[in-house]
């Protein structure tokens, strides 16, 4: 049987606790998991296209981090 990261997350947060909405919370950080590793790829991939010295690539990839980190704090906001 295969276990997905929401199903870690979800045994995660009853082993800390968290009884109230575990599926909901799990869904959060599994988007905030997912999220932030992608804005960790955008900043990789403006730190490329500044040394390539291109300046489009690296202003659609700055568009593109900027509705990344809108969706990861839509996410975290969502736990609280």
């Amino acid at each position: 049987m295969a276990i997905t990261v929401r199903d870690e997350l979800n045994l995660a947060l009853e082993a800390v606790g968290v009884h109230e909405n575990v599926k909901l919370m799990a869904m959060h950080l599994s988007e905030v998991e997912g999220e932030a590793g992608n804005v960790l790829d955008l900043l990789t991939l403006i730190r490329a296209h500044a040394y390539r010295g291109d300046v489009q690539a690296g202003q659609e990839s700055l568009a593109e981090l900027t509705i990344a980190l809108e969706h990861l704090s839509h996410h975290i906001q969502q736990l609280y």
